[in-house]
């Protein structure tokens, strides 16, 4: 498993894809104009509908961010006990080799236990790398949950007024068309990173994860 492999899972636009939809509609899809509005140039549109650009939430929300880094620095550990794990397998292997090579085994029996070490050693280094990965899809999969949660619950005090009875996600090129003023993107991330408390978002989870 590559560092390179590893960072990707911290790319969270991509992971959201099937699961930011905030609210969903059956009818006609539209895109999205690139200009972002106020919620008062969208009520001027006559129509209690918005959407918003969740590729620009898990890019800009103070969250997401933690949540990238905090992925990218168990991938950068992982990625290091792999390569220690390697190394070592790889200086066992030439010093099988050597050994071969010189006839230094006393006999068949003894090369055979040597062999069959090596080979539990790759074994080890290929289950290690298998349980990393999945540790860390594991925490990846727990943490965007936890951040659509959040996301979820400012969404319904964002909209406490009641101004929106239909909030739509773009993500992509989901939409195909739609009035610039339905954007509240830009806003609606002001409003995420400004009511966001790092002390109850990923160091709490951490902290009591650390504590079972």
């Amino acid at each position: 498993m590559t560092k390179k492999g590893f960072v990707s899972l911290g790319t969270l636009a991509i992971a959201l894809t099937s699961s930011l939809c905030l609210s969903s509609c059956g009818g006609n899809k539209a895109e999205q104009k690139s200009t972002p509005t106020t919620p008062v140039e969208v009520q001027a549109t006559g129509l209690p509908i918005a959407l918003v650009n969740m590729d620009s939430v898990t890019s800009q929300y103070k969250f997401a961010q933690e949540i990238k880094e905090a992925l990218e620095k168990d991938a950068a550990a992982h990625q290091t006990r792999l390569q220690g794990k390697s190394a070592a397998i790889q200086k066992a292997a030439a010093d099988f080799e050597r050994r071969m090579r010189i006839n230094a085994f006393v006999s068949a029996e003894a090369q055979q236990a040597e062999q069959q070490k090596l080979i539990r050693m790759q074994q080890e280094g290929q289950a290690l790398s298998a349980e990393l990965s999945e540790k860390l899809a594991l925490k990846q999969q727990s943490l965007l949950e936890d951040m659509m949660k959040s996301i979820r619950e400012q969404l319904k005090e964002y909209n406490k007024d009641g101004r929106y009875k239909l909030i739509l996600t773009k993500v992509g090129d989901n939409i195909l068309y739609a009035e610039g003023a339905l954007d509240i993107t830009e806003d609606f991330i002001k409003y995420l990173n400004e009511h966001y408390n790092a002390g109850e978002g990923l160091q709490a989870k951490t902290d009591s994860t650390a504590k079972k």
